[in-house]
C-alpha cells in the first residue's frame, strides 16, 4: 500500500535531469501546441532555431525540487495525565489519507475540476493549445483555459502564478513529471488537502467541518458540492457571504456528477433543491481552549523551547508550513504536554459554571499550582470561550489574565515584609507586634496619600472593632484593615511590592500605601504562585506551564528542569504561615476548613467589587476569585447556585469568606479525596518572630483632646487608661503619664493618663495625718493637678496627745477649690506649754 501524503517524509530536495525518454515525451506533449507556438512566434525571423524555443519555453525543471511541500502538521498539545486537549494551527488544516474521503466527496472533486483524471496523463492539451491561440491572437493568457488536478497542483506548489505562455509549458513539464513520480491516488490525496477552501479551511476535511460542522463522511450530495467550490476562488464563493454566487456553481457541479453518471437525475435534483445553509463559524471546540491558547503564546514567546531564536522560526516549528510556500521546510507536528491535569480542570470548570449560572452576573476563576515542583494544575475561568459576549462567552482568561485587586489576600505579602524588613526607624516588627485597631483610624502620612490628595488617610475595618490595640497575627487572621495601614505605613510601600516581586507576582505595582490591603491589580495565577513561596516556607518554585516538547519523531527537545530558589528565610516564613493557619481555623476563612494542615487568606476588595480566597496545603496551592468579568462592579444582592446544597443562594453583599472560601473548600475537597494527609515544614526559630518588641511611651505633652491622646497611644502599640482630674491647667492637658514620656517599655504594656478636667482642684483632707505625710501629699497634688501650691505650717495647742504632731486644721479647708500657687496654712498639734 503506497503510503499517504501525511505521512511521506519530505525527501531531499534533488534536481534530477529529466531521463532523454521523458525528455522526447514532454517534446510530444508540445507537439500538440506546435501550430499555436508558430502562430506566437510569427513575428521572430524565420522562427529562429529550436534551440532558441527550447531556451525561451521549456523551464530549468531540472533543478525543481518536485516533492510535495509538507502540509504543516497539527500540534498536538497533551494534558498532565496524557489527554489530548487539542491543536496548535494558524491554519486549520486536516489532512486526510485519501482511503478515508467517501467516493461521493472524490467524485464530486473529479466532476468539479477534473473528470478525467484517472485516464490522462496529467496534461490538458488542449488547454495549452487554447492559451498558444489566445496569445497569438489577444497577446492575453487570462482565460486561457482549465487546468487537470495534477497541473493545479504544479502551479500552486512548484511554479509562480504569472499569466505567461512559458509558465503555462513549464507546468505542462512539471505535471508529466509529477505523474512519472507520484501515483494517482497520491496526486489526488495531497491535492485535497492542501487546496485552500475560505474561512481558514486547508484541506477538504477541514472545510466540511467550518462549513457543516460535520465529517466528510456525513456530508450530503449538495453539502459536498458546495463545500468545493472555493477552490478556484474562496473569495467569490463565499459560502456564507455571497450564496448567490456559491449555490449556481455547486448546482452546476451536481449536473456535471449526474453527466458522469456518479449520481441519477433525480439525485441530482433534490441535490439542488436543498438550500445552502452552512452552519456558523465556530471558533473553538476544543476542551480547554485557554491552556491551548496559553500554551501557544508561551512557546512562541521565548527560545527557550529549543523552536527557535526568532519569533518566525518559532512559529514555523509550531504551525509547519504553508501549502503554497514552496521555500518552508517542515514544522508541526510537535507534541506539547503541558502540566494542567485535566482531570481538576473539568471539575474545576464543572464547579464555576454550575455556580455562577446567570451570565450578567459575577463569575469565577481557579488557579491551583503544585507546590512540588511549580506545576500549573488548573487555569480555570467560569465563562464559556468565545466572542459572544452576549452568550456569556469571553476570549481571555481571567485566571490567568484577569487582574483585580486582591484585597486582604494581599496582606501576607506585607506581613512577609514586615517581619523581614521591620519598621523603617530600625524597629523589629513580629507577630507579637501591637496596632491600634480602632476604625475608622486616621493615619498621618507626611505627605498626600490618600485618594482625595490629603495627607490623611482614613481606613475602615470590615465590621467593627474595640478601638484599642491588637496583636499583628491577630490582625492577620481577623483581617484587621487598619492594623495593615499601620504596616504599610511603618515599613514602607516600597519593600511590600520588592517582596511581592520576590515571592512570584509578576504584575508591575505601585508603590501606595494602601498596597498592604490589596489596591494593585494581580492575576488568581500569579497570586498562587506567591502563597506556593509561603507553602513552601521560603523556598519560590518557579511557576510553569510548559512539561515537555516532543517532534514529531518522538525526540525530546524540550523538557522542563523543577528550579528551586531561597528567597526568605523559612523561620520568617514559617511564622508567617502559622498565623494564617489561624485564618482558616478561628479567622475569617472558617467556611474554607478542609480538616487537614492548610493555611489561607480571605480577601475583599473595596466595595465588595473583588474577593478572594487563597488557599494552601502542603501539596497545593489554590487561587479562588469571584467577581464580574469585565470590570469592577459591586457585588451587593446578588444570587448564585451552591453547587453542594443544589440551591439557589442569596448574599447581600460579597466577601471572600463567604463566597470565594466555599467554592475552595469545594474544590479541595474534590481534589484531596484520595490525597495524603501531610504537614506543612516547621521550621525552627519561628517563636522569635513572635517576641512582643519593645516602644517607647509617646509625648503627648502638645495634645489637649482626649481621643487624640488615646489613639496616640495606642499607635504606639499600647494600652492606655485615662483619668480626668481637677486641674488648675486649662482642660485636657497632659497632668501626668505613667510611666513617663521617652519611657521604654514592652509593647501591649498599660500607660496612665492623668489630663485636666477643666475644674479646679480641691484640697484633699490632710487633718489626721503627720506633717510629712501631709506635705507627702501636697508634693503629690502639685504633681497630679499642677497647682503649684505653696505651703506654711502653724503650730496648734491640743490637748489630746494623739494629735501632737499632726494636721490638725487646713487653711483652707478640706474641699476648698485651690488656685494657681496658692498658699496653704497647715496647722500642727502641740502640748501647751
Amino acid at each position: 500500500m503506497e503510503p499517504s501524503i501525511q505521512q511521506v517524509e519530505r525527501r531531499e530536495r534533488r534536481g534530477k535531469r529529466l531521463t532523454s525518454a521523458a525528455l522526447l515525451a514532454t517534446t510530444a506533449v508540445l507537439a500538440s501546441t506546435w501550430l499555436g507556438l508558430f502562430l506566437f512566434l510569427g513575428s521572430n525571423a524565420a522562427f529562429g532555431t529550436f534551440k532558441t524555443v527550447e531556451d525561451q519555453y521549456f523551464c530549468d525543471y531540472q533543478n525543481l525540487a518536485l516533492d510535495f511541500p509538507d502540509l504543516g502538521r497539527l500540534s498536538e498539545v497533551y494534558t498532565q495525565d496524557n489527554v489530548l486537549l487539542g491543536t496548535l494551527t494558524e491554519r486549520n488544516s486536516q489532512p486526510v489519507p485519501l482511503s478515508e474521503v467517501p467516493e461521493l466527496v472524490i467524485n464530486t472533486i473529479l466532476s468539479a475540476e477534473d473528470a478525467d483524471f484517472y485516464n490522462h496523463n496529467g496534461i490538458d492539451y488542449a488547454s495549452i493549445l487554447r492559451s498558444a491561440l489566445t496569445v497569438a491572437t489577444t497577446g492575453d493568457l487570462d482565460g486561457g483555459g482549465g487546468s487537470t488536478i495534477t497541473q493545479q497542483t504544479v502551479k500552486k506548489n512548484f511554479l509562480t502564478d504569472e499569466l505567461t505562455l512559458e509558465r503555462k509549458v513549464c507546468e505542462a513539464l512539471v505535471a508529466g513529471e509529477l505523474e512519472r513520480r507520484y501515483t494517482k491516488d497520491q496526486i489526488l490525496e495531497f491535492y485535497l488537502n492542501f487546496n485552500f477552501y475560505g474561512e481558514n479551511a486547508y484541506g477538504i476535511a477541514a472545510a466540511s467541518q467550518e462549513y457543516y460542522g460535520k465529517p466528510l463522511s456525513q456530508l450530503s450530495i449538495a453539502e459536498a458540492a458546495a463545500i468545493v467550490t472555493p477552490i478556484r476562488n474562496p473569495s467569490l464563493y463565499n459560502l456564507r457571504d455571497k450564496p448567490e454566487y456559491v449555490i449556481p456553481a455547486r448546482d452546476r457541479i451536481i449536473d456535471e456528477m449526474v453527466d458522469n453518471g456518479f449520481i441519477t437525475e433525480a439525485e441530482g435534483r433534490d441535490a439542488k433543491a436543498e438550500p445552502l445553509n452552512p452552519v456558523p463559524h465556530k471558533g473553538f471546540d476544543e476542551i480547554s481552549p485557554r491552556v491551548i491558547i496559553a500554551a501557544r503564546e508561551e512557546v512562541l514567546s521565548s527560545p527557550k523551547y529549543g523552536l527557535g531564536e526568532t519569533y518566525t522560526e518559532r512559529k514555523t516549528a509550531m504551525f509547519g508550513c504553508a501549502a503554497s510556500d514552496v521555500e518552508c521546510e517542515g514544522g508541526g507536528g510537535l507534541k506539547i504536554f503541558v502540566t494542567v491535569n485535566d482531570k481538576m480542570q473539568q471539575e474545576a470548570n464543572r464547579i464555576l459554571l454550575s455556580t455562577f449560572r446567570d451570565t450578567t452576573g459575577p463569575t469565577g476563576a481557579i488557579a491551583m499550582i503544585d507546590n512540588a515542583t511549580g506545576a500549573v494544575r488548573v487555569m480555570s475561568s467560569g465563562l464559556a470561550f468565545g466572542e459572544n459576549f452576549e452568550a456569556g462567552e469571553r476570549n481571555y482568561d481571567l485566571a490567568r489574565e484577569g487582574r483585580r485587586q486582591a484585597g486582604s489576600a494581599f496582606k501576607p505579602i506585607a506581613l512577609l515584609a514586615a517581619l523581614e524588613k521591620g519598621s523603617k526607624d530600625g524597629r523589629p516588627i513580629t507577630l507579637g507586634s501591637y496596632f491600634a485597631d480602632k476604625s475608622p483610624l486616621d493615619i498621618e502620612c507626611g505627605s498626600p496619600c490618600a485618594s482625595n490628595g490629603s495627607s490623611t488617610w482614613t481606613v475602615r475595618n470590615a465590621g467593627t472593632s474595640g478601638g484599642g490595640i491588637r496583636t499583628l497575627e491577630r490582625g492577620t487572621y481577623s483581617s484587621t484593615n487598619t492594623v495593615y495601614a499601620q504596616v504599610s505605613l511603618q515599613v514602607g510601600p516600597e519593600n511590600i511590592v520588592e517582596m511581592a516581586h520576590r515571592v512570584g507576582i509578576k504584575s508591575p505595582l505601585n508603590p501606595v500605601l494602601s498596597i498592604a490591603l490589596g489596591v494593585e491589580s494581580v492575576s488568581p495565577l500569579e497570586m498562587a504562585s506567591a502563597y506556593s513561596t509561603i507553602a513552601n516556607t521560603g523556598e519560590k518554585v518557579e511557576t510553569y506551564l510548559i512539561e515537555r516538547i516532543e517532534d514529531v519523531d518522538g525526540n525530546v527537545i524540550y523538557q522542563h528542569e523543577v528550579k528551586r530558589e531561597r528567597v526568605l528565610d523559612a523561620a520568617l516564613v514559617g511564622a508567617a504561615r502559622q498565623a494564617m493557619e489561624k485564618v482558616v481555623s478561628i479567622g475569617t476563612a472558617r467556611r474554607a476548613d478542609i480538616g487537614r494542615p492548610q493555611a489561607g487568606k480571605t480577601g475583599t476588595a473595596q466595595n465588595f467589587r473583588d474577593v478572594w480566597f487563597m488557599g494552601m496545603i502542603p501539596q497545593y496551592t489554590t487561587a479562588v476569585w469571584v467577581g464580574y468579568p469585565d470590570g469592577q462592579v459591586e457585588m451587593e444582592k446578588f444570587t448564585i447556585f451552591n453547587d453542594v446544597t443544589q440551591e439557589p443562594q442569596f448574599y447581600t453583599r460579597a466577601y471572600g469568606g463567604t463566597v470565594a472560601a466555599p467554592i475552595w473548600k469545594q474544590f479541595m475537597l474534590w481534589v484531596t479525596e484520595d490525597l495524603p494527609v501531610e504537614d506543612f515544614f516547621r521550621p525552627e526559630g519561628t517563636a522569635a518572630y513572635y517576641k512582643t518588641p519593645d516602644t517607647e511611651v509617646p509625648d503627648i505633652s502638645e495634645l489637649t483632646d482626649e481621643q487624640e491622646i488615646i489613639d496616640a497611644i495606642h499607635l504606639a502599640g499600647l494600652n492606655v487608661e485615662v483619668t480626668t482630674i481637677p486641674s488648675v491647667e486649662e482642660e485636657g492637658t497632659v497632668l501626668l503619664t505613667e510611666p513617663e514620656i521617652g519611657t521604654t517599655v514592652r509593647q501591649g504594656s498599660s500607660v496612665t493618663v492623668n489630663i485636666a478636667s477643666g475644674e479646679l482642684p480641691t484640697l484633699p483632707n490632710l487633718t489626721g495625718i503627720t506633717l510629712a505625710d501631709a506635705i507627702a501629699a501636697l508634693e503629690a497634688f502639685n504633681e497630679e493637678t499642677g497647682a503649684a501650691v505653696t505651703w506654711t505650717v502653724q503650730d496648734f495647742v491640743v490637748g489630746d496627745p494623739i494629735a501632737v504632731g499632726k494636721v490638725v486644721v487646713t487653711n483652707p479647708a478640706p474641699g476648698g477649690e485651690i488656685q494657681f500657687e496658692q498658699a496653704i496654712t497647715l496647722f500642727v498639734g502641740v502640748f501647751e506649754e
